[in-house]
């Protein structure tokens, strides 16, 4: 079996200071390729050279997460342009609007802002998103919508209302499951709505999962709760998310 980890945080110093020894475990225990995404200017930097070093196996994600938007310059959106240009850049993420974690609505206009930049480079260069979307699912669905983007976006750890969930569907988004879906209801809840050829799996590390660090390793264990919860073969799942991410990218 082979397995895909579409979201993980390869920069943060837990995984890169020692990527590679943990790049030979994952792949001998069956990961396949794993998106890693950056949140900033520093992990930008670093993605991209882990992706360079480890082609085969890394997939590279260029983006700047909400969470810091608000402290974004315009030099840094440029060099962002520049790092996006790259051929060894595959994804735009980790990218999006928050508007449960960061509360304070006069920061919201410039994570809009920064946002908005994304979407145009998705549009310039034909990558497709990764988007983080939390608190914030219905503003981020309008913007989409208007856009009408020909490039693929995927949500991450989506947690939103169903009414949402089912006009992102329309729009043909797809979405990333992660270990949580174990005991989220609102996780497994995408699981059973979003149609199998449009899930993928993701370990979201460095977060943790039942106290340990969340790495790829945790890709059976999701692909088997998928299965579980739509009643097909774990085979099946684990086929369909290579599937996915192929067509995704």
């Amino acid at each position: 079996m082979e397995y895909i980890d579409c979201h993980c945080h390869l920069a943060e110093n837990y995984f890169y200071k020692h990527i590679k020894e943990f790049i030979q475990e994952w792949n001998e225990k069956g990961i396949k390729q794993i998106g890693a995404m950056a949140t900033n200017g520093k992990t930008a930097k670093r993605t991209i050279e882990l992706a360079t070093t480890f082609p085969e196996t890394i997939v590279a994600g260029i983006g700047r997460h909400p969470w810091g938007a608000h402290k974004t310059t315009e030099e840094e959106l440029l060099k962002f342009e520049e790092w996006i240009s790259k051929p060894e850049v595959k994804i735009i993420g980790e990218v999006g609007l928050d508007h449960y974690f960061i509360r304070e609505p006069e920061k919201w206009e410039k994570q809009c802002e920064v946002f908005r930049f994304f979407l145009d480079m998705a549009e310039k260069y034909q990558k497709p998103l990764m988007i983080h979307s939390t608190g914030a699912e219905k503003e981020i669905f309008e913007l989409l919508e208007t856009r009408k983007l020909k490039t693929n976006v995927c949500f991450h750890w989506f947690s939103g209302d169903i009414s949402i969930l089912t006009k992102l569907m329309d729009l043909g988004a797809y979405f990333s499951i992660n270990p949580a879906v174990a005991q989220s209801k609102r996780h497994q809840q995408v699981v059973q709505t979003v149609a199998l050829d449009h899930l993928l799996t993701e370990s979201d590390g460095t977060v943790k999962f039942r106290g340990e660090i969340g790495t790829p390793l945790l890709m059976p264990f999701v692909c088997k709760e998928i299965a579980k919860r739509k009643k097909i073969p774990f085979e099946d799942v684990v086929q369909a998310v290579q599937t996915a991410f192929e067509k995704y990218l």
